[in-house]
Order: C-alpha cells, then structure tokens, then sequence
C-alpha cells in the first residue's frame, strides 16, 4: 500500500513577498491605482473602502506589531509611486489621525451626522463648500474652503482645507461649522498639490 505524499508548508516569505502581497491586497481596494468614477452602490463603496485601506496602514504602527509595521511603511513608500495622492494621505492619517483608545477623549463633541456627511462628498467630489464657523474664541466668520481630508484626532473630527479667506491651510472641526453647502466648482487637478503643500506644512 503507497503512503500518502506528505505536503510541508513554506511558512518563509521574504519582505519584498510581504509587501508585493500587501500592495496586491490594496490594489483590490483602489489603492495604488487610478479609480475610476462609477455609478451605483460601488461609486459610494469604493472610496470608503480605499480611505479604510489608507488609514489602515497609516496607523500600523500603534498595533505593537514591528512586522506588521515594516511591511505598511513599505507598501506606503511604493504608494508614492504608484499613487501619490493615497502616500499623502497616509502621511497626513499618520501625523493627525485618531490615536489609541487610551487616549481617546470620550467627552468629545460629536460632529453633526448629516453635516458630516455632506464634507465627505465634497471631498470624495472635490468640490468648494462654504458654511459658517464658530473658532475657539467664540467668533464667527464665512469660510469657503477646498476640502482636503478628513482627521480623527482625541479632540473631535477635523476637517483640513484650503481656506480662501485666510488664503492658506487650516484646519476646521466639523463640530463647529454651520449649515455648510457644496458650491459649483471642481479643484480634482490641483488637488494633488494641495495635498503635498498640506503635507509640507505639517511636516514643518
């Protein structure tokens, strides 16, 4: 009687496999490449999925996991090549986004749902919004901003944009803007490039 072949796994991958599996995973989700707009559910699913796939790897690093985070600083590096708008993004999540629950401020806040969903399509759009904002000081001022991204820190949701009255970066909580509307207008070719000034700003 023949005994059956014994089939030994090869549990060794090297980290170029590790991140080449990475990027393919990504890749599935619109990281890393070009999306397309589309129509029906996918239109709303897709960005979502590839904003969760960003942030993911941006905060790797607060897992305790060195190998987890290895293989996400490499998938972000080849990101910058493959996709820089999504490596500026995961560089903006990384410096800004939420934190570990315990530091997380369970007395924040919360942002007004449909004002919040209504940044969100206007980032996803790339379209101006303008609303009405109330600063920490109590004063009151017409904003019309490009929507840029969305952070997550202890302190509430933020919104980060290119301010026209201030003509330059700022950041806005979500909290504090009143009935703000999406405005005519596409910024998609300068976005990238806001992005990278953003980018540069927090960086300094």
């Amino acid at each position: 009687m023949s005994s059956s072949p014994v089939i030994t796994p090869n549990c060794a991958i090297t980290r170029r496999e590790l991140t080449s599996r990475l990027v393919s995973g990504a890749a599935a989700l619109g990281v890393g490449t070009s999306v397309a707009p589309t129509s029906g559910a996918q239109a709303g699913l897709q960005p979502d999925l590839r904003d969760a796939a960003l942030r993911g790897l941006a905060l790797a690093h607060h897992r305790g996991d060195p190998v987890e985070t290895a293989a996400a600083v490499a998938a972000i590096a080849n990101l910058a090549v493959t996709d820089p708008e999504a490596a500026l993004l995961c560089r903006l999540y990384r410096r800004l986004d939420e934190r570990p629950s315990a530091y997380w401020r369970g007395d924040a806040p919360a942002a007004d749902p449909s004002n919040l969903a209504l940044v969100h399509m206007a980032i996803r759009e790339c379209r101006p919004i303008a609303f009405g904002y109330r600063d920490l000081s109590d004063n009151e001022t017409g904003r019309t901003v490009l929507p840029l991204a969305l952070v997550h820190p202890p302190q509430g949701v933020k919104l980060l944009a290119w301010c026209q009255m201030r003509a330059g970066f700022r950041q806005f909580f979500v909290r504090a803007m009143r009935e703000p509307v999406l405005l005519p207008g596409d910024f998609s070719h300068q976005r990238v490039e806001l992005l990278a000034g953003l980018v540069d700003k927090e960086d300094a």
